[in-house]
Parts: C-alpha cells; structure tokens; sequence
C-alpha cells in the first residue's frame, strides 16, 4: 500500500514538473513575422457583402409594409446599412 503511495506522489511531481517546462518551450528555428499584404481574405470579404445586401433588400420590403411610426427607424437603418455596403464593398468608395 505504501509502494502505491509513493508511487501515485512520485508520478504526479514528474507530471506537475513536465507540463510547465514543455508549455514554455521556445521554438527551435527563430519565427519571423509574415509579409504585410494587401490580399483582401476574401471569404470573410464576400460574406460580410452578402448579408449587407439580404439586409439592405429585408429593411427595402418591410419599409413597403411598414406603419408609419416605424418608417423613420427602418429609414435610418436602411441608410447604414447601405453606407456600410458602399464603403466596404464597393471598389474605390462610391
């Protein structure tokens, strides 16, 4: 039982010494920064167009339907979401 004891305390010390040396381990070749770029990542690019216009042409149809107490609102989100589409989406701006 004591043999067991010993051996449980000596396995868990090697383990508590070897996970804080191997988690602060440096690299073996020095890592240098990679290139600045100006590839636009162009999944995230054309999602992020997409939902703008879905968003852009739902605001479009429940402006149609809309009481006239919410028409200010759904025009002022209509207008940032169209700002937004143009500024991020459309090559040079407007």
């Amino acid at each position: 039982m004591v043999k067991s004891g010993v051996f449980a305390a000596l396995l868990v010390a090697i383990g508590a010494l070897a996970v804080p040396l191997s988690a602060q381990a440096a690299p073996v070749v020095p890592e240098s920064r990679p290139a600045v770029s100006n590839i636009v990542p162009v999944q995230g690019y054309w999602e992020r167009c997409r939902y703008l216009r879905e968003r852009i042409r739902e605001i479009e149809e429940r402006l149609y339907y809309a009481p006239p107490y919410e028409r200010p609102r759904l025009e002022r989100r209509l207008f940032d979401r169209r700002e937004e589409f143009r500024a991020t989406c459309r090559r040079g701006g407007y």
